[in-house]
């Protein structure tokens, strides 16, 4: 059952001062032991309880007397009769995972190796150890873990192995206590791990890894050291307030259903993010910026926790404004993050803010009723969204005013916990701007408002005339934003004429005179642009002429926007693409367009159109590779994976596989992006793949095998691929992988009669957990659905038995699909 904020609060005030000893044995092979010891103090004569789920064999103490009846029913451990001080002790076997929900166990089948590992999360404590699994609760945990001889066990405080009062022939560690943290930040990993460890400022830091990724941990262990310190010594400048937890260790661990978790003292990262072979740069670039978010937690989220799920924007948000901001500092060379946030990132804010399901950034109590309800809040409304109104607010306040106003609320909630009130306070301390103004209309109300560029005196955005060009805002929100205007220059080009911070409210604002206007030309606010007539037919004729980066990324990212909601028709956008990209000198804009266009393409498309739009999409990703941009290898990291995932030319992909001198040199990622392509074409790849399992023996091989074997274009495999997907042993990245191969945007007349069974058996797979309900409804078809399939969706949703999660993804799906239909 879930925990409601009823529950939630009367617990809160009944029980305080809160600490726990946790004693884990992991020696046994399908289950493991729990011992919890809590104490806390509560008023006297009063209940409460513990929650614990899916454990057997429980016994519970309170205060020396064994608890008689059933004590552990419905996920919790009820305890009456309760003193001043108390001390409950709970024991309990409990199941391991494969679904990362819990202690997950993972084979290495590169070694045979077993790693486990709980990584934190909401609801994921109550089924490693009983306890009151909420985030006002803060507490020190002091745990400790029987593992077999030769594993080292990596946990939040500093940790030793200890020889037991009696030899046992098992290994023991102890960690010693951590500062007050809540239970979700607990974390736990177990393993025979490669270790690198330095010192840094005077604390310990390291990175760890699967053995079996040793030498991958190697080759970009100067990247990983560079960027933590980089990120380190910025908040170190930043905050006024010191890291808190000690030695500062970082795990890239299986199994991971988040990109990573912020768990004090022991980040976790899914080990996706150090993949075999070599590095892809962008995956670079992504990877400093999450290295930089989950540290940012140490005070978001962290040091300072939000009291109940409506504030997790108090730690997204923040976390994924500074994971662009830092991590670009980090990166160093000048690098624009924030613009490659605005190409790629925001717009799933945009996409989920339009949704019925959007909800404010900062919703009230009340509107986040439970647990179940508040996982639907990690969307992209508290990430991409929510960072772009930290953004705006620090834009609106000055950034230096802003930070004195973050300061003062770190350090006056300390080790404690926080709500949208008590930032508010902080920041009224530092300005007499109007912040809970500020607040009403950017955080307490979804939405967001639309920015046009008006000319003429006419009532429509379009009006022709040759008066001075208008900024108007439709919406109720104050803006402060660049605007960067440009006039035509011979021989086609463009020339910036101006670029000026406006700040829109009601009124509109008049502008100098320029041929094409760029509102929000450096992604300052978080608004829908719409540009005017005259600005669209420069913008058709010398995009690629924008001579500003920034300003040049966001016509680009309006015009994706436009495209992924049908505003723009897909062959539309791709004519775009094919006159303007093969000119574009900027990494960032050629990845994401063509990864961006290449999604749209399948998602809005009919079918009948996506094989001749992709087969135009791969002509111009081979135009870039001839061009003067491919001396970048980031550009031919992009442009390789856009041929991948679009060409028709097997023999092309088979020379790039052979490594000619013709081709780019793939990654290993690539080389099986290329396996499956070919796969999905027709081709047999039974001795392609063959020989790259010889090649690649990482664990992510055998994940990619499966895509190769699902993309095969027979109803064998199809059905094998499906029959797999539903089964109830099925790991969350096994999930991921079969649905990426299974559905094909090409392969319709194969996979279109699958639809409907995958809607049925998803359903029971969803209910193992909350983040596997997400990964499941992530794995639905990407492509345009049919009336039929769209018929067979609602009627699903309509029953209202699904898990949370799941339900909200389907019916965000299924609007998504109806409004593309009503486009056509």
């Amino acid at each position: 059952m879930s925990l409601t904020l009823q529950d939630a609060r009367a617990r809160s005030a009944t029980v305080h001062d809160v600490s726990y000893e946790i004693h884990l044995d992991v020696t046994g092979e399908g289950e493991f032991f729990a011992r919890t010891r809590v104490r806390f103090a509560a008023e006297p004569g009063a209940s409460t309880f513990l929650d614990l789920q899916h454990a057997t064999d429980v016994k519970v103490w309170l205060n020396g007397e064994r608890v008689q009846g059933q004590a552990y029913r419905q996920d919790q451990v009820h305890l009456s009769g309760l003193a001043t001080a108390n001390e409950a002790v709970v024991e309990a076997r409990l199941p391991y995972v494969t679904d990362g929900d819990g202690l997950h166990r993972f084979v290495d089948p590169v070694d045979g190796a077993v790693y486990l590992g709980a990584y934190g999360g909401m609801d994921v404590a109550r089924r490693v150890f009983a306890c009151f699994d909420q985030p006002d609760l803060k507490a020190t945990f002091a745990l400790s873990v029987r593992t077999t001889p030769g594993i080292t066990a990596l946990s939040n405080g500093t940790g030793r192995l200890t020889a037991p009062a009696e030899p046992d022939g098992g290994a023991h560690w102890t960690f010693e206590p951590t500062p007050p943290i809540s239970t979700y930040l607990v974390a736990v990993c177990i393993g025979p791990w490669a270790s690198r460890t330095w010192e840094h400022a005077g604390l310990e830091f390291g990175w760890h890894a699967r053995a079996s990724q040793v030498t991958d941990l190697d080759r970009d262990l100067p990247d990983l050291r560079r960027v933590t310190e980089a990120a380190y010594d910025d908040y170190a400048r930043r905050f006024t307030q010191p890291y808190a937890f000690g030695a500062y260790h970082q795990v890239f661990v299986p199994g991971h259903n988040w990109g990573a978790m912020e768990t004090p003292g022991c980040v976790t990262f899914r080990d996706e993010l150090l993949p075999a072979g070599s590095t892809p740069q962008a995956l670079q670039r992504g990877r400093a910026m999450i290295i930089a978010h989950e540290m940012a937690h140490m005070w978001f989220g962290d040091l300072v926790t939000f009291r109940w799920w409506e504030d997790t924007w108090l730690n997204e948000s923040f976390a994924d404004y500074l994971g662009f901001l830092v991590g670009g500092h980090a990166l160093g060379g000048g690098t624009d993050t924030f613009g490659e946030f605005d190409i790629s990132r925001k717009a799933g804010g945009y996409a989920a803010d339009a949704r019925p399901s959007s909800h404010p950034v900062a919703p009230f109590p009340e509107d986040v009723p439970d647990v179940d309800s508040a996982f639907n809040n990690f969307d992209a409304i508290s990430y991409a969204k929510g960072n772009s109104c930290v953004r705006q607010l620090a834009f609106w306040l000055g950034e230096e005013t802003f930070f004195a106003g973050v300061n003062r609320h770190l350090t006056q909630r300390r080790f404690g916990t926080a709500s949208l009130a008590d930032f508010v306070m902080a920041l009224e301390g530092v300005t007499d701007r109007d912040v809970p103004g500020w607040v009403e209309a950017w955080l307490r109300t979804s939405g967001h408002d639309t920015i046009r560029v008006v000319r003429g005196d006419g009532p429509g955005p379009g009006a022709a005339g040759g008066s001075a060009p208008r900024l108007r805002r439709e919406g109720s929100r104050p803006h402060r934003l660049r605007v960067h205007g440009y006039s035509s220059a011979p021989g086609g080009g463009l020339v910036r004429d101006w670029g000026e911070v406006v700040d829109l409210g009601a009124d509109d604002v008049t502008l100098r005179p320029a041929d094409l206007v760029v509102p929000n030309s450096t992604g300052d606010t978080f608004a829908r642009v719409v540009l005017d007539e005259v600005s669209m037919e420069l913008v058709e004729k010398s995009l690629c002429a924008v001579p500003d980066e920034h300003p040049r990324i966001m016509v680009w990212a309006t015009l994706l926007d436009a495209a992924a909601t049908a505003d723009l028709a897909p062959a539309y956008l791709v004519g775009l693409v094919e006159d303007h990209l093969p000119q574009e000198g900027a990494p960032v804009v050629i990845e994401h367009v063509l990864r961006r266009a290449v999604g749209i393409v399948a998602a809005t498309a009919s079918p009948g159109e996506v094989s001749s739009l992709y087969e135009r999409l791969a002509q111009v990703a081979l135009q870039i590779l001839t061009g003067q941009a491919a001396d970048s290898a980031a550009v031919v990291e992009s442009a390789a994976g856009a041929v991948l995932a679009t060409t028709h030319d097997a023999s092309l992909l088979r020379d790039w596989l052979a490594e000619t001198e013709s081709g780019p040199r793939l990654s290993q990622v690539q080389r099986w992006q290329a396996l499956v392509r070919l796969s999905g074409l027709g081709e047999d790849v039974a001795a392609d793949l063959a020989a790259e399992q010889v090649r690649d023996r990482s664990s992510a091989a055998g994940l990619a095998a499966l895509s190769v074997a699902a993309a095969a274009p027979t109803r064998a495999a199809a059905r094998e691929a499906l029959e797999r997907l539903l089964a109830d042993d099925t790991s969350n990245r096994e999930l991921g992988a079969l649905a990426e191969g299974l559905w094909l945007a090409e392969q319709r007349p194969l996979v279109d009669p699958l639809v409907a069974p995958f809607l049925d058996g998803a359903r029971t797979v969803a209910r193992r957990g909350q983040a596997l309900a997400l990964v499941v409804g992530r794995c639905s078809p990407a492509f345009r659905w049919t009336p039929a399939q769209l018929a067979a969706l609602e009627a699903i949703l309509a029953e209202g038995d699904l898990p949370p999660v799941l339900a909200r993804t389907w019916a965000d799906l299924l609007y998504d699909q109806r409004r593309i239909g009503d486009r056509d």
